[in-house]
């Protein structure tokens, strides 16, 4: 599990706000949780260094059959 430096209430309201969300303070505090959870899985990937490869991204139409 990565490392969970949540962020503070007030600032978790200052994103939601800014992306014009329009959030009741039970609405934040209901999605705080899981923005702490993916925030810091989001921090986790940014540490990664893929040196100079380059990235594929592959798309299987028939997925998830495949």
């Amino acid at each position: 599990m990565p490392d969970t430096g949540e962020a503070s209430m007030e600032e978790f309201k200052m994103l939601a706000d800014r992306a014009g969300l329009g959030m009741t303070q039970e609405e934040l505090d209901t999605l705080k949780p899981i923005f702490d959870v993916y925030a810091a899985y989001a921090r986790e990937l940014h540490t990664l260094s893929f040196g100079a490869e380059e990235m594929v991204v592959e798309f299987h139409p028939d997925w998830p059959d495949a």
